[in-house]
């Protein structure tokens, strides 16, 4: 079944090829047109023939709070385990932004050397940043490149001006956050184990 028959958008190619690699669609994301796609896909007109002909190829359209992705329709639980070991790492991150001077949140604009200034003048935050488990890096400036390179690749940020390394949080960190909320860490305290630990997810 071809997607003429569906009658879509122009758009629809470029949409499936943005959200079948993991990223997701924000309506604040300006780079390659991102609010634009969103727009197209949240056009009432178009969402439910988008979700029946991607349907067709097994995958979903989710809506969050300004942004969309896909899910896959039967996915199987261990394609679910590696989504959670995926967010795993970032529970110390999002920890390390909520716990800055001025919290980062959604549409939240920094550059990645103002992070690095505050963790190097605040003991708590450099011991938070360096606690992430990513490559090494020989300062904590590099340490910050990597943390918002890992969060551009994934849609949680977009850099507006590379003369300057400065970023905006996109609408999808809420995705981020849910997840981790309801991610719980638990602790084995009894004697026989005393350094088992783990993910739940609720």
């Amino acid at each position: 079944m071809l997607a003429e028959d569906f009658n879509l958008p122009k758009q629809t190619h470029e949409i499936f090829s943005v959200m079948a690699r993991g990223n997701f669609i924000s309506s604040n994301g300006s780079k390659d047109g991102m609010n634009r796609l969103y727009d197209v896909i949240n056009n009432p007109d178009n969402f439910d023939r988008f979700q029946a002909y991607f349907n067709v190829i097994r995958y979903n359209i989710e809506r969050g709070n300004n942004f969309f992705y896909f899910s896959k329709l039967g996915e199987p639980n261990s394609e679910l385990e590696k989504k959670l070991e995926r967010f795993e790492r970032y529970i110390d991150i999002v920890d390390l932004l909520a716990s800055m001077d001025n919290k980062i949140t959604i549409g939240s604009r920094f550059r990645p050397g103002e992070i690095a200034e505050e963790c190097n003048a605040n003991v708590r935050l450099k011991q938070k940043l360096q606690k992430i488990p990513l490559y090494r890096s020989e300062t904590l400036h590099n340490k910050v490149r990597e943390i918002c390179d890992l969060m551009s690749r994934d849609s949680f940020l977009e850099m507006e001006d590379e003369k300057t390394e400065s970023y905006k949080v996109l609408d999808a960190y809420t995705y981020l956050l849910d997840v981790i909320n309801s991610v719980a860490i638990y602790e084995d305290t009894s004697l026989d184990n005393d350094n088992a630990s783990g993910l739940i997810y609720n």
